[in-house]
């Protein structure tokens, strides 16, 4: 009982200090909720955090207690997802940065910061990073939208099947149509995430592959759970087997991308689904209070 109050009391706490409002950018309402910043130290970062296609910021409550004791947090939606008005314009990865320093700067809040991405927000924070990477004191990318995919090595998920190449390519061609079906079937903001996402993958994400990493606190948290249930896999090929190699493929790649950094690090859990800070979130605060450590450690060495 005395933990329960207690945990209670917490949960309180944190409620009453975050703060959810829209805040004007470009005379576009956003929806936002921040966390500690009046309690925040001069030079401290700021946890920025960028959700998935067309998902609103409240899958990041299950994290936020934790998290908000170690800096404070910035969670929102982008135009036309949850609450947050829409526009019509395209977010690509250049116009999701300019905006989210619009809102940073609306909010009054100066870098450094450290932003969380998940799936397509794993992407946006990518690009961010090329276009600000003076703001950034580190990354944090959640499983994300494959950003180092080309159309050659996607085919060598695809090898576990024994199939042949033009048996492969109907079968990719397939995910792509039934991907953009459900795009076209979404409200007009999310439509256009999802079709920015299938443009910049038909470009082998020229726009990301040009640009190398800042010499910043980089990590990659991979979910390894195979998730689809039985009645709903393919009779004509074993959905599991090419889960698990595409994981294989696309963690070598993401090792890489690390290891372009002296402070990279990579976190795979076998018992995490897409959303891994949903279902292990004590995974990424452990994660985000190393990427803290490391930029302290690294800030100290440039004085």
């Amino acid at each position: 009982m005395k933990y329960l109050l207690l945990s209670c009391c917490f949960l309180l706490a944190t409620a009453v200090s975050a703060q959810r409002r829209f805040v004007a950018v470009d005379s576009t309402k956003i929806w936002v909720n921040t966390i500690g910043l009046d309690d925040r130290k001069e030079g401290q970062p700021v946890l920025v955090f960028e959700s998935g296609h067309g998902t609103p910021m409240d899958h990041w409550d299950k994290v936020l207690p934790g998290v908000s004791k170690l800096a404070p947090v910035i969670t929102y939606d982008r135009p036309g997802v949850g609450p947050s008005e829409a526009i019509e314009e395209m977010p690509s990865i250049e116009n999701v940065a300019h905006r989210l320093v619009r809102l940073l700067e609306a909010l009054e809040v100066p870098p450094p910061y450290i932003l969380v991405g998940h799936s397509l927000g794993g992407l946006y924070v990518r690009g961010f990073a090329i276009h600000y990477p003076e703001l950034l004191a580190g990354l944090v990318i959640i499983d994300p939208a494959d950003f180092t995919e080309t159309h050659q090595n996607k085919r060598a998920h695809y090898d576990v099947l024994n199939w042949e190449a033009v048996r492969v390519d109907s079968l990719i061609q397939k995910f792509i149509d039934n991907r953009k079906r459900r795009h076209q079937e979404a409200p007009p903001a999310i439509r256009r995430e999802g079709q920015y996402l299938e443009t910049i993958r038909e470009n082998e994400f020229e726009a990301i592959q040009e640009h190398q990493l800042p010499n910043i606190p980089v990590h990659i948290l991979v979910g390894g759970r195979f998730d689809k249930p039985e009645q709903f896999r393919s009779k004509e090929y074993d959905e599991e087997a090419l889960f698990r190699s595409k994981m294989r493929h696309r963690v070598s790649r993401w090792t890489a991308v690390i290891q372009s950094v002296d402070k990279g690090m990579l976190f795979y859990s076998a018992g995490a689904g897409h959303f891994v800070h949903f279902d292990q979130p004590e995974l990424l605060i452990a994660s985000l209070r190393i990427v803290l450590k490391d930029y302290v450690a690294i800030s100290h060495k440039k004085k």
